[in-house]
């Protein structure tokens, strides 16, 4: 029988077979409902779909479906191929989709069984870092209990599923830096962020004004760069190994910065805006924390003034890197969101299941003070 349905790709499964396998439902592309982090409703919602030749038929008297999380991290190298791991559980959800009605095995030639299975709400994302020495992984099992030579054995069909939660744009939140020289002889420096948690769709505004006490004092670049962190730590060896280096940069020259002299003093002032590209998610990862793995990331601010190097001042801001909703994804919650409202206005069926955020990316920063 032609094979009809849409589901994971093959490389996925630790062993594919033609005669089991998992499926997306008609009409959908994915296996995942919902948004983790946003609504509680989030699932798995999948077949799997058995196609066992007339003459090999599978013998079957159960089948379970378990969806299972683990973090794991390499504690030693016993070689250059071969890995050591030491694994916490995240989380371990089971489903019983068929069982016998009488306690023997049954020939099953086809069969399409459906499932749902409720995700944790506290579940992080699938992560690899590090080449793969910490990872978080999940993965679907089907375990049959099948009849093999007159004996009770399990088959086992396994595939890897990546799991990605997702926040709303986060509502602004102001912050900001202010040095001045007291005896208005070096530089004034006043830095506003509009946030600190941006992700893809949501870039970080830096507000710099910048007064210049000395007039000799010209402004060579600024520097504005995006560090990650990570962290493995084994519970065995208490090994701790942590890595800084920029996976995004941008540098602006003093030259495309005007320079106001209204004032006793010479001003500039400038906006930075600091966005994650679309091809550039890949290279990160969100910021996180476990039993063992953490990622975690910083913003670097460099200001430089060329041979007045003793008014260079650098600022490290800690800032969270999270994965946000496109914009077709946030326009479908909204909508979501407004049919489930009408729903529960005329049913006894609960509100919306999500906090109600704005479903707009706002960006707004302080005025500069006078």
């Amino acid at each position: 029988m032609t094979n009809i349905f849409r589901g994971p790709d093959r490389s996925l499964y630790k062993e594919f077979s033609p005669f089991a396998y998992f499926s997306y439902q008609l009409g959908r592309e994915n296996l995942q409902q919902g948004y983790l982090g946003i609504t509680s409703d989030a699932s798995i919602i999948g077949l799997l779909n058995l196609r066992f030749p007339a003459q090999q038929p599978l013998y079957a008297k159960q089948i379970q479906i378990h969806f299972l999380g683990t973090e794991c991290v390499q504690i030693q190298g016993t070689g250059p191929k071969v890995l050591v791991y030491d694994t916490n559980p995240i989380c371990t959800v089971s489903i019983e989709l068929w069982k016998s009605p009488d306690g023997h095995y049954h020939e099953i030639y086809e069969m399409d069984l459906p499932f749902e299975i409720p995700l944790p709400l506290d579940i992080p994302s699938s992560m690899s870092i590090d080449k793969g020495r910490g990872k978080i992984e999940y993965c679907l099992q089907a375990i049959i209990s099948k009849k093999s030579n007159f004996r009770g054995s399990e088959k086992i069909i396994q595939c890897a599923y990546d799991v990605n939660r997702y926040i709303l744009p986060p509502l602004p939140e102001t912050r900001q830096w202010i040095k001045d020289d007291p005896l208005k002889q070096g530089i004034k420096y006043e830095i506003s962020l509009n946030n600190n948690v941006f992700g893809p769709r949501c870039p970080i505004i830096v507000r710099m004004k910048l007064t210049f006490y000395d007039p000799r004092v010209s402004l060579e670049n600024i520097i504005v760069g995006l560090r990650e962190y990570t962290v493995i730590a084994g519970q065995s060896e208490f090994d701790i190994k942590k890595k800084s280096k920029y996976k995004l940069k941008t540098m602006l020259k003093g030259k495309q910065i005007s320079m106001t002299s209204e004032a006793q003093h010479n001003e500039c002032t400038t906006d930075i805006k600091f966005a994650i590209p679309e091809d550039c998610v890949d290279k990160l990862n969100w910021s996180h924390e476990s039993f063992n793995i953490a990622v975690f990331h910083k913003l670097k601010i460099k200001v430089r003034f060329g041979l007045f190097s003793k008014y260079n001042f650098n600022l490290d801001v800690p800032v969270k890197i999270v994965n946000m909703l496109d914009v077709e994804e946030e326009e479908y919650l909204a909508n979501e969101v407004l049919r489930q409202q009408e729903i529960s206005i005329h049913s006894d069926a609960p509100p919306p299941a999500y906090e109600p955020y704005l479903f707009t990316n706002q960006i707004s920063l302080p005025l500069y003070s006078s």
